[in-house]
């Protein structure tokens, strides 16, 4: 049986980045760490794309192709022909995990925007290119971002809730798995507080990294530096793990290794 593949098509959340733009990552870029074999990861440049960022990961029974995207909406994703160029490779047993909305709700770039009440009439054209080609379809909530500053309680609240609901509402519509990472990053964010989520997000002292291109320094709410972004590929595994609605993740479950006593557990709940 020939290891099959997990394409990932999302935002700058998830992309693959590059030495000169560390430390920030995506968790796309450490989600393979969490499977059996990853230290005899191959990471490349496939040569069946020309999108100059898309990575990668052959691990012995698995790959995952990181096509994730800065700026992306899954419109513009799919207009750019990016969905396009999954769909020429991706093949029967493949999976396709889908995570937007960051870029969906800015209604200020007509080319990414997607009004909320045709979130789910976007995200279907990845299910039926899924459903054409035997591979499944996999819905990712968006991240969290570092809102606490943006209500009096200092509370973390959902980010682009209106999406989040959409898209949990067509996953039912359409019978497709769904992994609520938006709901577990940020109950994992609330477990750290504001002061603690900045090891999470792209918050860089200025000559921190004199190399990157952040080397003047930055304050990011919404992107992730490397340990958010092992952190957040590690919550997604565990939301992985304990997928049990029925059997369609189990070939991934079976690749992944045992969940690690270090790994994030947040231990709180949200309304």
């Amino acid at each position: 049986m020939r290891p099959f593949t997990i394409y990932l098509a999302a935002d700058s959340t998830v992309q693959t980045f590059q030495k000169k733009e560390e430390p920030q990552m995506g968790w796309g870029q450490k989600l393979y760490e969490y499977f059996k074999g990853s230290e005899a990861c191959r990471i490349y440049h496939p040569d069946t794309t020309s999108f100059e960022q898309v990575t990668k990961y052959d691990l012995p029974d698995v790959s995952i192709d990181n096509r994730a995207m800065a700026g992306r909406s899954s419109r513009s994703f799919r207009e750019e022909g990016r969905l396009k160029d999954i769909e020429k490779v991706i093949q029967p047993g493949d999976f396709m995990f889908i995570q937007f909305a960051h870029n969906d709700a800015n209604k200020g770039k007509e080319e990414r925007y997607v009004p909320v009440e045709r979130y789910g009439e976007s995200l279907k054209t990845y299910a039926d290119v899924c459903r054409a080609h035997g591979a499944q379809c996999v819905l990712v909530t968006a991240i969290a971002m570092r809102n606490c500053e943006e209500n009096a309680e200092g509370k973390f609240t959902y980010s682009f809730p209106e999406y989040r609901d959409a898209m949990i509402a067509f996953a039912r519509e359409e019978n497709l798995p769904l992994l609520d990472l938006g709901k577990r990053t940020t109950q994992y964010c609330q477990s750290l507080g504001s002061e603690g989520c900045k090891d999470i997000f792209l918050w860089v002292k200025p000559g921190e990294y004199p190399e990157s291109s952040h080397r003047d320094g930055k304050q990011d709410n919404a992107h992730l530096k490397a340990h958010g972004a092992k952190v957040f590929a590690g919550l997604l595994a565990d939301l992985i793990r304990e997928y049990d609605a029925d059997e369609r993740l189990k070939p991934i479950q079976d690749l992944l290794k045992g969940k690690n006593n270090d790994e994030a557990d947040c231990g709180h709940s949200l309304d």
